[in-house]
């Protein structure tokens, strides 16, 4: 049901066997129970089998206090308890640099990255069967951290690294933006891993240090990794050998003035799909860009999120798509806006479909069959406007707001059902599909919650009232 890496190697965040348990039609409540235990920091999730739910933690560093270092626990389902933890570094030791990997569920395993190691796990003791250190070319180990893998349908995997700065003791993600001296900042390094035996295969410096996940693509018969730099995105060739900057294709420039950098790119067809301003926040509206992978020359734009006076906007999370109704949908808090756009596959050009009211931080996913498809995302309150979100490091918007999780008709925006609203999710960080129509959130005071919706019960007809008797007289 459910690998972190977005459910697939496009990293679209659409799940068609997730089921929505609601009506489409009719008002619909929302139940949901949290964990009796404590999760720590975490920060993804992955099922194995139906009642088999995993929990990655304790790797972010700006929670306060520091985590001793990541872990994976398997949690069941129905009650949320844990049923074990294994622990896989102490990053108290070396000042290691702590940041969230990545976990997958691949041949029965579950293969969890943690810094610069990749751990496969026996998923139903926990033991460790195996781990391999991973090559950072330019960077210290602990000065790195492999913030993700992705892989091709005949299961290599690929991967890079986040590099900081040397010498500097920046905890969490944004040491990519806070260190001083990040002109110093060595560039990521690419790893390409089988994943039945965790041998590297082969392992490339990269043009520069790359913030955003890789996503994995391919086309017209070849292997390829897309990443996006600051202002550029790459294109990588992976031959079965070699692991190779595809020079004639790229790099291609796609910011418009204004714009700041995109995260992670997705694919739909013939294009690669990015969302600007996951740079910084900027005075300029996002644009949902589509580049061909047939000839980058082909590149399109929308900015389907217009801002208003004083308004930011700044959104570091990716784009969802539907590949199959042809539909990327994007988000920005800063405007509060979640909207779809239409797309046509072959060409790239864009048109709005609709927008709404709804401001989140975090992916959004896509659940169930293509002619029902449910778009399912937090919705976030504040106390204040919304501050500079590179505040995160010193708590989640200053954690002075609540959120809840909202669906709705993927084909209209139509809302559906609303949970209440409960204590943040861990920021950056995505709700997780999981069976019988479940949605789970991990929060920031290291909990597990567990929403379901439902078609709300009929109103209970009230009594026919009993005629009082008539007075006599």
């Amino acid at each position: 049901m459910l690998g972190y890496e977005h459910h697939d190697s496009a990293r679209s965040k659409m799940y068609p066997c997730a089921q929505f348990t609601g009506s489409l039609t009719d008002p619909n409540n929302v139940y949901a129970y949290k964990s009796p235990d404590n999760f720590y920091a975490p920060s993804m999730m992955a099922t194995r089998g139906v009642n088999e739910m995993y929990v990655y933690g304790g790797s972010l560093g700006n929670a306060n206090p520091l985590p001793s270092g990541p872990y994976v626990a398997r949690v069941e389902p129905g009650s949320l308890k844990e049923l074990w933890r294994t622990n896989l570094l102490n990053t108290h030791i070396g000042n290691q640099w702590i940041g969230a990997g990545s976990i997958e569920s691949i041949d029965g395993d579950v293969l969890a990255i943690v810094n610069t190691y990749l751990f496969k796990i026996d998923g139903t003791t926990g033991a460790v069967k195996k781990v391999v250190s991973l090559p950072t070319i330019g960077s210290a180990p602990e000065d790195s951290y492999f913030n993700g893998m992705d892989g091709w349908s005949d299961g290599t995997l690929v991967m890079k690294n986040l590099a900081r700065v040397p010498g500097c003791k920046e905890q969490g993600f944004f040491a990519v933006v806070n260190c001083p001296n990040l002109e110093k900042t060595p560039p990521s390094t690419m790893v390409v891993v089988d994943s039945k035996n965790l041998a590297v295969l082969a392992s490339k410096q990269m043009e520069q240090m790359i913030g955003g996940r890789i996503t994995a693509a391919e086309f017209n018969g070849k292997k390829y990794a897309y990443v996006a730099g600051p202002t550029k995105l790459y294109r990588y060739l992976w031959d079965g050998t070699n692991i190779s900057l595809d020079t004639s294709w790229g790099p291609v420039s796609y910011l418009q003035p204004g714009e700041t950098g995109a995260s992670a790119a997705s694919i739909l067809g013939d294009q690669v799909l990015l969302m600007t301003n996951g740079g910084a926040p900027t005075q300029t509206p996002l644009s949902i860009v589509a580049i061909s992978q047939s000839d980058p020359t082909k590149i399109h734009r929308i900015q389907p999120m217009p801002l208003q006076q004083g308004q930011i906007s700044y959104i570091p999370s990716a784009l969802s798509v539907d590949a199959v109704n042809n539909r990327p949908y994007t988000m920005d808090p800063g405007p509060g806006k979640v909207a779809a756009v239409d797309i046509n596959p072959q060409t790239g050009e864009m048109k709005l479909a609709w927008s709404v009211d709804q401001s989140t931080l975090s992916w959004m996913v896509l659940i169930g069959p293509p002619d029902k498809r449910v778009l399912v995302a937090t919705d976030i309150k504040t106390n204040t406007s919304m501050p500079n979100p590179l505040d995160w490091q010193s708590g989640p918007i200053g954690a002075n707001y609540t959120e809840r999780v909202q669906w709705r008709e993927a084909s209209t925006g139509k809302l559906l059902g609303q949970s209440d609203y409960y204590s943040p999710m861990v920021v950056g960080m995505q709700l997780w599909p999981g069976y019988g129509g479940l949605i789970y959130d991990g929060l920031t005071d290291g909990g597990l919650v567990a929403f379901q919706p439902l078609p709300s019960p009929p109103a209970t007809p009230s009594p026919t009232p009993t005629p009082s008797p008539s007075p006599k007289g």
